[in-house]
This record gives C-alpha cells, structure tokens and sequence, in this order.
C-alpha cells in the first residue's frame, strides 16, 4: 500500500479540517497528494438544468460558490504549504459519491472525520463515515481524536485471524513500514466464539508465518482478549494500552445483510474514541 493519493472529503467543518490535518502529515512522510472533495447532495426539486452533467439551477450555483470561496481560505492553511494539493467540487451523495470518486482517481488511502452515531439513530441511518466505510475498497482513515502529531507508537490489528484477512494485514504492514509501531495482535474472546489462550495464539501466529517473508519485522505481540463482545473487548483493550489506532477489516455488507449480520467493523468505527483505520475484505471470485 504505497501511499501516492490522499482523499479528503470535506465539508469545511472543523472535523473535515482535523482529518486533513492529519492527512497532511501523512503526505508529508510519503511524498503523496492529497486530493480534497466536497460533495453537495441536492434535493431534486432544487435542482435546475444541467450543463455537462453538472446542475445549474440557483441553488445550485450559490452552493458551488461558497465551495469555491472555503477552499480558497482552506488552500492557505500552513500545514498545507509546500504539499501538493487538488480540490474538487461535484454533485453526488456524500457516501456514495466518495467511494465512486477515490476509485476513479485511483486513491491509495481516504481521511475523513467522523462525529458518529450511537443508539437507535445508528441502526437505521449510521455514520455518512460508516456508510464509507462499508462501501469503500480503498483503506479508510477514520480521525475521531484529532492529535497534533499523527505518529502511531501503539496500533492494535483486531481480527479473526481467518483467511480472508491476509490481504487487509498485508495492507496494514506497508501503511505502518512508515511509522514502526509496537503493533498488538488482538483475538477477543466471547462467550459465543471462545476458545482456550494457546488455541487462540496458535491461530494468530499461523497466520503471521504466512507474512513471515515480507521483508518486515514481524516481531508483534500475539494478545488474547476475554470481553462480552468483539467490539467491547477492542474498546477495552484499546483503553488499557492508550492504542493510538485500531485497525480491522470489514466486509463490506450492504443492503438487509448488513442488519442481519455482525458488522463490527462498522460498530467500531460508530462508537469508538479513538482513530481507526479499515481494510476491505474482499469476496472470493
């Protein structure tokens, strides 16, 4: 995952601005661009003619304006000076038009901020972060706790350790190559999926020996976790060690199998406070 394209979705919010941040920092140790994005999700009844595929009716030209006019003050922040940077203005649905625009731009990693959603709401609405997070098949860097200096010393990899995530580790191994962190292993423990401490370390370190030749040093500690959830346990954990990232994979479920099956990723990203960065699992062909 060698990092050469950052997109930052913004809404000229202070969470935007916080996320951008830190995705400044990100380019400036990879030499990457970063790509910002507003998208302005109209109401149809607001919107006017179109002229090359973009809506020229009243509201929609004030809008594109005042986007115009908060990019340029954004484009003068210091922490921008000297990066290469390209802004973009467009007319789509913010957790769609995300997804579809770092594909098309061919984008390494998306940073975005994230106020997130608890209770009865994030069951039927979520997170326009979550909804991205879901959808997404570029990593995603979700900022909930914006810090002054984005360096991980601390990250957590929670997994299932099965198969399918190889690749999403694969991918977490070159994103910290960067920083060289202590990175935890974490396997939590529940009622329903337990299994004994040695059971589940055997399981962690067969599947670090199939990254054993990645150049890498894998010398990470293997950590089994009891917890009444999945979620609870990386939550908890994440507390004990003050974790400056939780990583984990997600399976990108849609639609009603999204209700109907676990999405912890997607939980996690909700209801956590702390940063956390997602991988895509993908489906076998």
């Amino acid at each position: 995952m060698k990092i050469q394209k950052i997109l930052v979705p913004v809404d000229f919010s202070q969470r935007s601005e916080e996320a951008l941040k830190i995705a400044a920092q990100i380019a400036r140790k990879t030499g990457a661009e970063i790509i910002l994005l507003h998208l302005i999700d109209l109401p149809s009844n607001e919107v006017g003619m179109f002229h090359n595929g973009v809506p020229t009716g009243p509201a929609a030209i004030i809008l594109m304006e005042t986007a115009r006019d908060n990019f340029e003050k954004l484009l003068e922040k210091d922490y921008l000076e000297g990066l290469r940077v390209e802004d973009f203005v467009d007319f789509n649905k913010p957790f769609e038009g995300i997804s579809e625009y770092a594909e098309e731009k061919n984008v390494d990693l998306i940073v975005m901020g994230s106020h997130g959603v608890t209770g009865l709401d994030s069951f039927f609405v979520g997170s326009n972060t979550e909804k991205v997070v879901r959808t997404s098949r570029i990593p995603v860097l979700v900022i909930k706790k914006p810090v002054e200096n984005f360096d991980l010393k601390k990250v957590i990899f929670a997994s299932s350790f099965k198969e399918e995530c190889h690749r999403c580790f694969a991918q977490l191994i070159r994103f910290i190559e960067i920083y060289q962190p202590d990175v935890k292993l974490l396997r939590v423990n529940t009622i329903t999926n337990f299994l004994a401490t040695h059971e589940s370390e055997n399981i962690i370190e067969d599947f670090l020996q199939k990254h054993k030749d990645t150049g890498f040093d894998l010398n990470f500690e293997k950590v089994v976790y009891d917890d009444y959830s999945v979620q609870q346990g990386i939550f908890n954990y994440a507390d004990k060690i003050d974790a400056d990232l939780i990583a984990l994979a997600t399976h990108g479920r849609q639609g009603l199998m999204h209700f109907l099956q676990d999405s912890i990723a997607e939980d996690v990203v909700n209801k956590a406070e702390r940063n956390i960065l997602t991988f895509r699992i993908e489906k076998k062909k």
